[in-house]
Parts: structure tokens; sequence; C-alpha cells
């Protein structure tokens, strides 16, 4: 409990971020109970395997969405085809936010963070690609193919050490979803692919929630709640990659024992349709990640970012992320994402 007494601020970020959670969800299941007065669509289903590869290859068919709720997470959706949901917003990932939706696409990640007290720049270059299976349950697949961060191995500041970082796969469940919201429950888990030379080569478990909200207008919130379990922590090579701590995607999932909050909000521009910068958004995430087992340390981050697409379904990304809490492994860390939907 050091950290609650020592960190007054970021406690008060943390419960903001909490209370403006709980009222654009209220607000948003408050509109969904009145919702559109068309009946949904018929319901599709067909075996595992055909629902499996329609979701993931077929084309997409809007019209053949419906709602699905909390209530019915065990006897509907896991045999439907994937569709997108439609709404006055877009479900789309933003830079340095949680999900909080489905989505079928991939993504090309870049990012170059600037050294902190000369020990060294760290960038890296991701693959990310999201595969629905069903109307509940997609795979979100993580590649570091490029890492670079400070050497260990080496005098601080000195040199750094490049090489593929650590695999993350994730498993989704869609818990609900309506035109103006969804939740999903995730399941990150990342493999020591990497080294620790340069803050890779940690096992975790990282479970959370996240929820999707469109409150009013083109107004979109976004969170997550959860935890991140090592597996395969050891003292030296908790030393080893305590050099470039949340460093990774989103900043999580950590190599450390850790509770993970995000909150993100934003809003879209332009239409889908504009001539220029579709569907254009401003956004802003919050990142807060408190360790709670070694130690106490604690990474809050803020992002601005924007994003908007470029025709044929792809998509422009911009972030830039800047530390306010540390331990702060950079200064500021520039991201940008190409995006696109198949």
């Amino acid at each position: 409990m050091r950290f609650w007494r020592r960190s007054p601020r970021v406690w008060s970020a943390w419960m903001a971020m909490a209370v403006a959670a709980a009222s654009v969800q209220a607000r948003a299941f408050q509109d969904a109970a009145v919702g559109d007065d068309d009946p949904p669509p018929p319901r599709v289903v067909g075996s595992l395997l055909d629902t499996a590869l329609d979701s993931t290859f077929a084309p997409l068919q809007s019209d053949a969405w419906r709602p699905l709720s909390l209530s019915t997470l065990f006897t509907e959706g896991w045999n439907e085809i994937y569709a997108p949901a439609p709404g006055d917003a877009p479900r789309q990932t933003w830079i340095g936010s949680a999900d909080g939706a489905f989505y079928r696409l991939f993504v090309f990640s870049f990012n170059y963070g600037r050294s902190m007290h000369g020990l060294g720049d760290v960038h890296g270059g991701n693959y990310f690609l999201f595969t629905p299976l069903s109307r509940r349950l997609e795979l979100g697949w993580f590649v570091p193919f490029v890492f670079s961060g400070p050497d260990a191995g080496r005098p601080p500041g000195s040199a750094n050490f490049t090489d593929f970082g650590d695999l993350t796969i994730a498993p989704r469940v869609l818990l609900a979803e309506d035109r103006r919201y969804s939740l999903t429950s995730n399941l990150f888990i990342r493999m020591p692919t990497g080294t620790a030379r340069n803050g890779n080569g940690a096992a975790s478990l990282s479970p959370d929630f996240e929820f999707w909200v469109n409150p009013f207008g083109r107004w979109v919130a976004r969170g997550a709640v959860g935890a991140t379990i090592p597996t395969n922590e050891t003292p030296i090579k908790r030393r080893l990659q305590s050099l470039a701590p949340w460093t990774g995607f989103n900043g999580a999932p950590s190599p450390f024992t850790s509770v993970d909050v995000r909150f993100a909000m934003g809003r879209y521009m332009t239409p889908a349709d504009a001539r220029y910068f579709k569907n254009l958004v401003f956004s802003l995430a919050a990142n807060l990640h408190t360790e709670v087992g070694g130690g106490d340390a604690t990474y809050f981050s803020l992002t601005p970012g924007l994003r908007f697409g470029m025709g044929n379904e792809w998509y422009s990304l911009v972030g830039l992320e800047v530390p306010m809490v540390g331990p702060r492994p950079f200064s500021t860390q520039t991201w940008v994402q190409l995006i696109h939907n198949f």
C-alpha cells in the first residue's frame, strides 16, 4: 500500500478514469435499451469449423449482425459467422487504447522511444492480426518481429541489443454487444521468444475485461481493467527486464506482477464517405500499470493520437506516448501504424 500514500495524483487519475468509464457505459446502456425498433435478423448457424473459416475469410455481411447479450453467453453466437456491428461510430483500433470490440484486420506497427537519462533509445516493429472465429470468439496475434532496447550485457547507455521480441497470443470472448456498446473478456498470453538482454524473455498471463461504448453522437470511450501475472520470473531476469519496463505494445503485458488500467476517449470528425481523411478521429489514451509483486513501481502515460482512412479499407494512425509517472524508460515514444481491414 505504499504506492497509494506516495502517489495521490495517480490515485486521483485512476479514480477519474473509473468514474468516467462508469458514466459513459451507463449512458450507452440507457440508449441501447431504447435502441432501434427494427427486429434483428434471424440467426444463421453452422458447424464450428465452417463458422471459423467463414468468419476469417468469407466476405463480411454487416446485415447479418444482431445484438448479443450476456444472458445468452453460453447458448448463442459461438456457431454464428462474425459480422461487424453497425452504429453511429465505427469500432476501430486506436493507438495506446484497449480494444473492447472484435475486428478482422492486420496492423503494421512501429515505435520509437527517445532515450531517458542516456540509457539508449527503444524502437521496434510489430505485426498484429485479429482473426474472429465466430461472433463470440476471436484470436489476437501480436508479433514483435524486431525489438531494440538497452543491452543489459553492456555498460548502461553504451549499446542496444536487437532481436525478435516476445510473441503474445490473446483469446478474446465477446460477452455482450449492441449498437452502442460491446464488452469483451481477454487473456493475453506472452511467450518468452525474445531475450532478457533487451527486456524480453518473459512469460506471463494477462487477463482483463474491456469495454467499447458510444454514449452519444460520434463520441467513443473505451477501457480495460486487468492484471499481469509472470510465470517465469527469476531474480536475474527481473533485473535485466527492469531496464526497459512497459515498452511493449500499449505498454502491456509487462514482465512484472501488476494491475493494469486503461481508458481512452475520442471523437470522429468526418464520415466514412469523406473525400479525404475518412472517419478521422482524435483520441487521448491513459495507461496505468501498478506493480503489486516484488515492488511498488508505477507507470502512467498519456497518448494523444489520430486515425484516418485512406480508402480501400486502409488506415493510418499516429500517436505520441508521454510518460507522466516513472519508471520512465523513454522521454516520449512515437507510434506509427498502418492498418487494413479484410
